[in-house]
């Protein structure tokens, strides 16, 4: 013979009989059930399956495409001896079993290898500190956001860049109005005096900057700048170690078209700030011509962060070199209209005492 109880199906407790409602009841969590319900469920035989009667069926395995295959690369990590398995135009990284530096030095042979390295300058504490700094006083950042693991994922990272060297010429034309009014008995008279104005000058740029990768935003590059090119070192290997760096995979001859607009972009507002004393000044003929060009690969260094928040993507990027950090934060929602709540209050809580001190001194 044993003895029965009903457990709870919810919490595992007794049940009694509820004498009103005529069910069982737990005053545990106080859920009640049908006799029936309880009757069926109490019939019910569960056999675990052991290990023996278990079978477990393999995925078949699959290797990888032979397109993924040719855009990866096996290494051997010296610290821990393990494989290290990274895209074709990674130089250095770190292992993820020991942490230890390793430097793919392969990746960055032949045509790949830089003609310079400008080192980092600032360290990854000071990146620490740029982005806290940033993101202080921020009152619609959402709470957490700048929390210290989200902090420590800041990587130092060496991007590959092409620098521009050339020499611009210059020949514009502007057609200039000058407008001046004045009082001729009761006429006001208006004259415009019209000018054709010429601009021409001679221009060198040595160092214009165009990123090389493909997986770096140009614009979020640009808005970094300026490095100073002039302190890159010749390239050693050994200024990668601790960092992580990239081939470039996006070659010279690509990356021309972004450096002819900015130089030509940078003579233009050369030429439009030397154009003055005019009410108006609007380009007629626009002709700049470029010679002399030479181009070199380096490695500049910059920090980034990408972190995600809410299914949404956020970049923010320091210059290795000079410190200068950029990025978009998010918005807490519930903390953006409680700040628009309390401007309106306060707005009109102003405008009502501004009026009732009018009305008291008798204005209105």
């Amino acid at each position: 013979m044993e003895a029965t109880r009903y457990g709870c199906p919810c919490c595992g407790a007794t049940l009694v009989f509820g004498s009103k409602s005529q069910e069982l009841e737990c005053p545990s969590c106080q859920n009640t059930f049908p006799l029936e319900g309880i009757e069926e469920a109490s019939e019910v035989h569960v056999e675990n399956t052991t290990d023996e009667q278990m079978h477990w069926e393999r995925v078949e395995e699959t290797a990888f495409a032979p397109e993924e295959a040719a855009h990866l690369k096996a290494y051997r990590c010296q610290g821990c001896g393990a494989e290290i398995l990274a895209d074709e135009v990674t130089a250095a990284t770190e292992c993820v079993y020991c942490g230890s530096p390793s430097i793919l030095p392969g990746v960055l042979s032949g045509i790949y290898r830089p003609e310079g390295v400008l080192p980092f300058q600032m360290s990854k504490k000071e990146a620490q500190d740029a982005f806290r700094n940033y993101c202080k006083g921020k009152r619609l950042l959402p709470k957490g956001f700048c929390d210290e693991s989200r902090i420590e994922k800041i990587t130092g990272v060496y991007v590959p860049f092409w620098l521009f060297q050339c020499e611009a010429e210059a020949d514009m034309t502007y057609k200039a109005t000058r407008v001046t009014s004045r009082r001729e008995g009761q006429y006001q008279v208006t004259r415009t005096a019209h000018f054709l104005v010429r601009r021409g000058g001679h221009v060198r740029f040595k160092q214009v900057p165009v990123d090389g990768s493909s997986k770096m935003d140009d614009a979020m590059m640009e808005s970094i700048e300026p490095f100073d090119a002039a302190l890159t070192k010749d390239f050693q290997i050994a200024y990668l170690s601790g960092y992580q760096a990239q081939r470039y995979d996006v070659d010279a001859a690509a990356c021309q078209p972004r450096a002819n607009d900015r130089i030509r972009a940078s003579v233009k507002g050369l030429m439009d700030s030397t154009v003055l004393g005019y009410t108006t000044a609007i380009p007629a003929n626009t002709q700049i011509e470029m010679e002399h060009g030479k181009v070199r690969q380096v490695l500049f260094p910059v920090w980034m962060l990408n972190t995600r928040w809410r299914d949404q993507v956020f970049t923010f990027a320091m210059n290795g070199q000079t410190g200068r950090f950029i990025g978009d934060l998010p918005t807490d929602k519930g903390k953006f209209w409680k700040w628009m709540v309390g401007v309106f209050t306060g707005t009109a809580l102003a405008g009502y005492g501004i009026v009732w001190l009018l009305t008291q001194l008798g204005v209105i």
